[in-house]
């Protein structure tokens, strides 16, 4: 009787254990993951912009990993103040990323041609190429993710970043082309940012409880546009206090694709 009672009991503790693990490993899969595609890095009279410095220092606080979109160009200085903010916060765990050259547009004809949109296939890898150099020279940073200023692109841009395979992820990329590259695109309907420059806390909620069982969300905002309104700055805080809230794991775009890397490869 006391044998079978203690084998009993260890058929019990093995199938709730058993069924634990099982619902641990649930969880871990289910898990939704948040990006913060936060755009318009570069210095501004050799200084980082109030905005990004009153941003970080926020996910700093809360302990969250966000992202640095940088424009190439603001690195041809000698601006070792610049220079340092970024790499500290590299080190903190926020990712930079290529921004793009020069974030530049203009006007041929009645012809809108931005960065990536309309200029030719040597013109956008040599831009795309001098921001990855520049990080690596100024800031000792391979930048891993590419996302166009205006998110917007074109077939050339497909070939000009086959041409560097150190970049692993396109962030909204615009066009319906293959690519090589691991695309992380938004849904329309959730945002920081409505219209752009300005965040809405509750146009964000409503977006994303129509989409809550999404398991990556990517929202795009513009550090430096949040200080012309303090309320502005308060709607991003209420947004991401939100996430927070419901446990999402905030990411990075390199950190997403090494972790989808790494289910593959185990399948």
């Amino acid at each position: 009787m006391n044998v079978n009672r203690a084998i009993l009991i260890s058929f019990l503790f093995t199938t709730l254990f058993s069924c634990s693990s099982i619902l641990k490993s649930n969880e871990t899969r289910s898990k939704q993951y948040v990006i913060l595609k936060l755009d318009d890095l570069w210095n501004e009279e050799d200084l980082v912009h109030n905005g990004w410095i009153e941003v970080i220092n926020f996910l700093n606080q809360e302990n969250i990993k966000g992202t640095i979109g940088i424009v190439g160009n603001s690195l041809e200085t000698d601006d070792n103040e610049y220079f340092q903010w970024i790499k500290t916060r590299n080190n903190e765990g926020h990712e930079i990323w290529n921004h793009g050259f020069c974030h530049c547009k203009r006007l041929e004809g009645e012809i809108d041609i931005r960065e990536y949109r309309g200029e030719g296939l040597e013109e956008q890898f040599e831009s795309i190429f001098k921001t990855q150099n520049l990080a690596k020279e100024k800031l000792n940073i391979t930048l891993r993710s590419f996302g166009a200023p205006y998110n917007s692109t074109d077939k050339n841009t497909i070939v000009a970043l086959e041409k560097i395979p150190e970049i692993k992820v396109w962030l909204f990329k615009e066009n319906s082309s293959q690519t090589e590259k691991f695309v992380i695109n938004r849904i329309n309907e959730i945002n920081i940012e409505y219209p752009v420059h300005i965040p809405d806390y509750e146009k964000f909620k409503e977006g994303y409880l129509n989409h809550s069982s999404e398991p990556i969300i990517i929202i795009q905002g513009r550090p430096r546009s949040w200080m012309e309104d303090k309320i502005r700055f308060e709607e991003f805080k209420k947004i991401v206090l939100f996430l927070k809230n419901r446990n999402v794991q905030f990411v990075t775009p390199y950190e997403y694709y090494q972790i989808k890397e790494l289910k593959y490869d185990s399948i």
